[in-house]
């Protein structure tokens, strides 16, 4: 810094402005609370589709329990649950990686 100190070399200094017409910047602080309270309604849907449901961070996960006789009708009941949610993020300007989505 050439000898000055660091609040001499930021004095004066203003940051750009930048309108942000949703959402918030990348790297906000308040990123990550906005997104949970935005994505807490996900929870919901898998409740309606009798599905469990965990959440950490930008990750879901989807599970079942059940015997090996019931696979073909807990596949449809999943795949049913994904849709919904899918949907549900559509619109609510979210987008589901079907890339990253997988059944187990």
């Amino acid at each position: 810094m050439s000898g000055r100190s660091y609040r001499d070399w930021f004095a004066g200094a203003a940051s750009r402005i930048v309108c942000v017409v949703c959402s918030v910047p990348r790297g906000s602080v308040l990123g990550p609370r906005r997104f949970i309270m935005h994505s807490a309604d996900l929870a919901d849907r898998a409740v309606e589709h009798d599905v469990n449901f965990h959440g950490y961070a930008d990750d879901t996960q989807l599970y079942v329990h059940c015997r090996p006789q019931e696979i073909p009708a807990t596949t449809a009941k999943l795949e049913r649950c994904i849709t919904d949610m899918d949907y549900w993020m559509s619109a609510n300007r979210l987008k589901l990686n079907m890339d990253k989505t997988e059944l187990l």
